[in-house]
């Protein structure tokens, strides 16, 4: 995907104005992600105050980007799987050059933070077993729609527990998906640790999430991030040993036949991989105690990333313009009347570097 460099530096400040198709004004609160492409915001409706969104934004696509984003709303717009996120419009900016979608915006905690919040930053395999299943739901889900729709940005950042809920849901914040010959939907993502080697050259299929999924058991599991996929590449080419260790090395609780089943749902070749998520599915529960476990209660949520007011920077411009313009006056009728220009000179950077610092701290206030 193609887009401007400069436009891709440019974030929407807090309290900024974001206008929908109809008419309707979502105005900007967070950071809820970002990246290479774009950004998702976290946005308020503002006629109907307490309805929050996640509003994905997607930037200078080119023509054939822009009608696969547009493609890929109407396909999730017809989803409809309780773990997964509602998409309700997509809709571009033909000023500002951008195309957006908007969908519901899920308030909990990820299980990237809850992780960290465990002793070894990991949990036990019935928690993570229950904590999954709605989210292997989902992906089988997905994988039989028509055409089938490959998430390819499985990971426990990626999966949230919504507050006062039990369920997990599946979203996707701060990548952007697209639609290929092949008639499979995929993303143009990569999550070190999570992503197939596949997701750094050639085409991906549904066995592209079976190796995020087991990678994000494998987190969830052992508390360590697996080795990405480019290091375990280069090894095995050159006749080295995979650098991933087998999860049961790593956390002596876990069934070797569940770490085999992870090496297995990781392989290098996606060939050498499950064929579905639900033969991997049942290859984890065939081997899971019985055993009862209380899911983490969720009672405050990620907090969205800061962004600077949207007054601050038309703010600062309008203080720097006044204070440069008195200041240029005051120096050069200065150096008019004493004719010394070398001082008019040292001033003049003097000031440049003093507006610059007042620049910057009004910028980031």
């Amino acid at each position: 995907m193609q887009y401007n460099t400069q436009q891709q530096q440019i974030m929407f400040p807090k309290g900024a104005t974001i206008r929908g198709p109809a008419g309707e004004h979502y105005a900007v609160e967070g950071l809820l992600g970002k990246g290479g492409i774009g950004a998702v915001y976290l946005v308020r409706d503002r006629l109907v105050k307490e309805n929050l969104f996640a509003l994905k934004e997607v930037i200078d696509p080119d023509k054939r980007d822009r009608e696969r984003f547009v493609f890929e709303g109407e396909i999730l717009k017809r989803l409809d799987h309780r773990a997964l996120p509602r998409v309700y419009r997509v809709f571009e900016h033909n000023k500002l050059k951008r195309v957006y979608m908007l969908m519901d915006y899920v308030e909990g905690k990820n299980l990237e933070s809850l992780r960290q919040e465990q002793p070894g930053w990991r949990f036990s395999l019935p928690l993570v077993l229950a904590l999954m299943a709605p989210i292997v739901e989902a992906l089988i889900y997905l994988h039989q729609q028509e055409p089938p729709i490959v998430h390819r940005d499985i990971k426990p950042a990626n999966i949230i527990v919504p507050i006062k809920a039990e369920k997990a849901m599946l979203v996707d914040f701060g990548s952007a998906k697209e639609y290929v010959a092949d008639k499979t939907t995929t993303i143009s993502h990569r999550s070190p640790g999570y992503a197939a080697p596949e997701q750094y050259g050639s085409g991906t299929s549904a066995r592209t999430d079976i190796y995020g999924l087991g990678a994000t058991f494998y987190a969830l599991l052992t508390g360590v991030v697996p080795v990405d996929a480019i290091s375990r590449v280069i090894r095995s080419k050159g006749k080295g040993a995979d650098p991933l260790k087998s999860a049961h090395l790593l956390e002596s609780t876990i069934p070797t036949a569940v770490a085999q089943a992870l090496q297995r749902a990781m392989s290098i070749s996606s060939d050498d991989r499950f064929e579905t998520i639900e033969e991997f599915w049942h290859e984890l529960n065939t081997y899971a105690t019985e055993q009862e476990v209380q899911l983490p209660q969720v009672t405050s949520a990620d907090t969205p990333q800061p962004l600077p007011e949207a007054h601050s920077s038309s703010k600062g411009a309008a203080l720097i313009s006044m204070y440069f313009a008195l200041l240029l006056t005051i120096i050069l009728g200065i150096g008019f009347l004493s004719h010394l220009w070398w001082l008019t000179l040292m001033l003049l950077s003097c000031i440049g570097g003093l507006l610059l610092a007042l620049f910057l701290s009004l910028r980031w206030r």
